[in-house]
């Protein structure tokens, strides 16, 4: 692709889903094994999990984002140090801030709660991969505010590449291609001479390999084959995004950025 001088962007995570003299490892390097995880807490905080799990399931549906903080907050203060309540809170965070309707100011303080959370979830089990990435979404959407240039200033780019590469070591695999998703994200988002379209396509891609129907994944190269002045292969991008079913694998990730499809595919048109 020819490469475009692009704006100044922010910093893009999601998630959702990566210094300046930092490298992303090669796409093909050998990928070690992920962490086991631990056994699922019993008792009273398991069932709380158990509960805010199920309404996190369908999310999209009204009043449920509301029972998994409530169950999940319940759960923290029956177990403040329990990873598997912290990192689903860190979680529940990057959801809320990964709205793109939602003002850069909120997603940036809702962006600093999630990375405050992840952080207290990495201190509890380091050696799991969900505390690490959902601190570095955190970072990223916190950073949002700042504008690229300023965050880059004040070390966010290093203390967000810090956790998305850890959480890569732990499982390079995590959440079938979320932080392939996010190195993609990153390389798109920096402003030039640092913004990189061949290594945004590679991750990209990397990420859609594992995960075919990802519509989020199609959403991103979409964005960044207009910035480089490939409006057709943009279209077909949306297009492959829009055909996915809603059962194909989380119904509130799919219909989010099928939305975002449909917007984009129209002003293309």
């Amino acid at each position: 692709m020819t490469r475009a001088r692009p704006a100044l962007l922010p910093l893009l995570l999601l998630l959702p889903a990566a210094g300046p003299s930092a490298q992303a490892p090669a796409a093909t390097a050998p990928e070690p094994k992920a962490a086991a995880a631990a056994p699922a807490p019993g008792g009273e905080v398991g069932k709380l999990i158990a509960a805010a799990d199920a309404a996190y399931a369908v999310r999209e549906q009204p009043g449920k984002m509301d029972e998994v903080l409530r169950d999940l907050e319940a759960a923290e203060k029956l177990g403040p140090r329990s990873y598997e309540v912290l990192w689903r809170l860190s979680r529940y965070y990057y959801w809320l801030a990964d709205d793109p309707k939602l003002p850069e100011a909120e997603k940036s303080r809702v962006g600093k709660r999630g990375w405050e959370i992840g952080d207290r979830a990495v201190e509890a089990d380091p050696k799991r991969a969900e505390g690490w990435f959902y601190a570095s979404a955190g970072v990223g959407n916190f950073s949002l505010a700042m504008g690229i240039v300023t965050a880059l200033f004040e070390g966010m780019e290093s203390k967000y590449l810090d956790r998305l590469r850890k959480a890569q070591e732990i499982d390079p695999g995590f959440e079938h291609g979320a932080i392939d998703i996010s190195w993609g994200r990153y390389y798109y988002s920096l402003p030039w001479p640092k913004y990189d379209a061949q290594k945004s396509e590679q991750f990209l891609q990397k990420a859609l390999r594992q995960n075919p129907s990802n519509v989020r994944v199609r959403v991103y190269l979409a964005d960044l084959f207009l910035k480089e002045g490939h409006p057709e292969m943009a279209k077909r991008q949306l297009q492959k995004a829009l055909e996915v079913p809603e059962s194909a694998y989380d119904a509130a990730e799919i219909r989010r950025y099928q939305e975002q499809a449909r917007e984009a595919f129209a002003k293309i048109k």
